[in-house]
């Protein structure tokens, strides 16, 4: 397990626009005013440019519809996603700040003392993506079996963007196929590490296909694998043409979280919101578009899911 030691942010900054840190000091509506009757502000874990982004803005715009208030989309990234869901302990628990959570990458994570995970508010889900392993448009590695060859002479050099569902995805392919790795960390988003291994940097990287689809349209990368059951083509390998078929149990979920204590009034609210936003001609319109899986999941449900999950973790927990 990683630990994590965030401290909160002691200052607001503005730059033409609110900037990540400002929602922690923006004012709340009044207890007796009905929920909601302020700016709602829904956290973005990561940088401009990739899904998590891509799900947080679309979802602040239907929410902001169907809420009648504006809710103001803000990426905080750090720490793999993490730096924000922290920040999460933090606030007040009154329905006006929650954010994106990467499952199950936030899973591994340990938090300070007295801050269990467990402890926050798990609202709902808005989208279950599937994981893909990608290279450089233009390297030659076509096929696991060129990964392999790879590995037998040094390590496999990934790019990452941190402690989260992407790395948690990659360590449990690595050692189901037995191969060799180094990641190269400090990328913030899927779009600089996709670039890098375009640059040949890194040998592959490993996001959802949301993000590897939009990126092999622009000529950047090349998918040969998908933590699926079946291949969206002929020369892209699964996990069960691998022979292992726990590769297909491994999905980067779109979960949204809120502060510990959150009303089951206001969860119940949100919940349904986020459920029925996700349900929407609207949504399923736009989730076409960028080929993300919507996959709505209300607060009980969740929970259920978060639990699944940890199954999976615990028997794969030597790895990471």
């Amino acid at each position: 397990m990683v630990k994590l030691a965030i401290t909160r942010r002691n200052s607001l900054q503005f730059a033409g626009a609110v900037t990540a840190s400002s929602y922690l000091g923006i004012r709340r509506a009044a207890a007796a005013d009905p929920y909601p009757s302020a700016t709602i502000n829904f956290v973005i874990p990561f940088g401009p440019g990739g899904t998590f982004d891509a799900y947080g803005r679309e979802f602040s715009m239907l929410l902001t519809k169907s809420l009648g208030v504006n809710v103001e989309p803000i990426n905080d990234p750090g720490a793999g996603g993490m730096e924000a869901i922290v920040a999460l302990f933090h606030e007040k628990p009154d329905g006006y700040t929650f954010s994106l959570a990467d499952v199950p990458g936030t899973q591994i994570r340990k938090t300070e003392p007295g801050e269990p995970l467990k402890n926050l508010t798990w609202v709902a889900n808005l989208g279950r993506d599937a994981f893909g392993l990608a290279v450089g448009a233009d390297s030659p590695i076509k096929n696991l079996a060129d990964l392999q060859a790879i590995s037998a002479k040094r390590p496999i050099k990934f790019a990452a963007t941190g402690v989260d569902s992407a790395y948690v995805a990659t360590k449990i392919f690595l050692a189901a196929l037995g191969l060799r790795s180094e990641f190269i960390t400090g990328y913030e988003s899927s779009v600089n590490s996709s670039i890098a291994a375009k640059r040949g940097d890194v040998d592959a990287v490993v996001f959802s296909q949301t993000a590897i689809t939009k990126m092999q349209k622009s000529g950047i990368l090349k998918l040969i694998f998908v933590f699926q059951n079946e291949s969206p083509s002929a020369d892209v390998e699964n996990a069960l043409s691998a022979n292992q078929p726990d590769l297909g149990k491994v999905f980067a979920w779109r979960t949204v979280v809120a502060p510990p204590g959150l009303p089951p009034s206001v969860t119940a609210k949100l919940s349904s919101a986020l459920v029925a936003a996700a349900k929407t001609n609207e949504a399923k319109a736009w989730a076409d578009k960028i080929k993300a899986t919507l996959y709505p999941l209300d607060h009980a449900q969740t929970l259920k899911m978060l639990a699944e999950q940890d199954v999976i973790l615990k028997k794969w927990h030597s790895v990471f």
